[in-house]
């Protein structure tokens, strides 16, 4: 299955760190190391214990604090913030056309100009090693990224990225990580006595779509779909999240604000369009309302677009992404289901 690339980590919520007005809030170090194993890919790594995880198909993350998560994905303000770091671990298909070096190009967030590659040895098998580093208001930011393959069907991309100058405290437990990992492996099929079982890749969205409602909505999802439970976004009265077994970058959702204070469109993609990389949007329709369409990259891989419409006194923010490598598989259901929102 493929899931979780760049993905962006919406559904985590900040907690409140209480600091002084002199000192800004500590980074968080690493107390021990215990060890994850993927079960469909068999990749395994050592990962800071008192960490903040995430435990996805063929993604494995650990951020220091929750309140880095929103930082870590470079929309808005992220200049300056929580002093973060992370470990990601991800499992990436390749097709017969991709070799390390198209891994590693598919893998750049970054321009990439501000790379270093070296060879190494990672997991036991020839590969690369990238740092980057850019300066932030609060200081630098600084990356490591090691890639390589055990075979021809997955490449393994660990990275580890540091806000405000914090690689250095963590340097020897990532050292320990990098010795600790062992690379994906292509699942295959198995056989049990007259039985075959086979490891399949999860489908892309159906064209087919089935109704889901919510509070004062209704909306067509894929077939092969669910809504997932969890957390609401800032500020929202209410959050529905639709997702596949495919790709866990790759959504539909619907979040619920309260509008009754302020119900101008205008103003308030104005006041939010900050953090969709400061576009006014164009002008469509949502269920035959006036509404406000902003195209954004979620990250390098990730295509995304928000239409906000209000409603009565609540503004409907419609959230989709999908993994630009599959655009064709999924865009198409995405804008389905986009014009098949109603109110009720």
């Amino acid at each position: 299955m493929k899931r979780y690339y760049y993905l962006i980590l919406a559904a985590v919520t900040a907690s409140i760190l209480m600091f002084s007005c002199e000192k800004g809030p500590e980074p968080i170090p690493i107390e021990s190391l215990e060890t994850y194993q993927d079960p469909i890919t068999k990749f395994e790594l050592k990962y800071p214990s008192n960490w903040k995880t995430s435990e996805q198909k063929e993604r494995f993350v650990a951020f220091s604090d929750p309140q880095a998560v929103k930082r870590f994905s470079f929309r808005g303000e992220y200049s300056k913030g929580f002093p973060g770091a992370k470990v990601d671990l991800i499992a990436m298909t390749m097709d017969s056309s991709m070799t390390i070096d198209s891994v590693v190009k598919k893998s750049m967030m970054f321009e990439e100009n501000i790379y270093q590659k070296e060879q190494i040895t990672f997991g036991g098998e020839p590969g690369y090693k990238l740092t980057y580093a850019f300066d932030l208001d609060g200081g630098p930011f600084m990356g490591e990224m090691y890639i390589a393959a055990k075979d021809t069907g997955r490449a393994t991309v660990l990275i580890f990225e540091t806000f405000d100058g914090t690689m250095d405290m963590y340097r020897d437990k990532f050292s320990e990580i990098v010795a600790s990992v062992k690379l994906a492996e292509t699942p295959m099929a198995r056989q049990q006595g007259d039985t075959v079982y086979q490891e399949v890749e999860a489908a892309p969205p159906s064209d087919t779509l089935t109704t889901k409602n919510g509070t004062g909505f209704s909306i067509g999802i894929p077939k092969n779909f669910y809504q997932k439970t969890g957390e609401k976004a800032q500020s929202a009265e209410k959050t529905y999240f639709y997702w596949g077994d495919r790709r866990g970058d790759s959504f539909i959702r619907v979040d619920i604000f309260d509008a009754s204070e302020q119900n101008d469109l205008n103003k308030i993609v104005e006041e939010n369009k900050s953090a969709y990389g400061g576009s006014s949007g164009q002008n469509t329709t949502i269920a035959g309302k006036t509404a406000k369409r902003i195209d954004y990259n979620a990250s390098s891989q990730v295509k995304g677009r928000v239409f906000f419409v209000v409603n009565g006194d609540k503004l409907y923010r419609i959230t989709i992404n999908w993994f630009q490598g599959e655009e064709a598989d999924f865009l198409p259901p995405f804008e389905k289901s986009v014009n098949s929102f109603q109110f009720k």
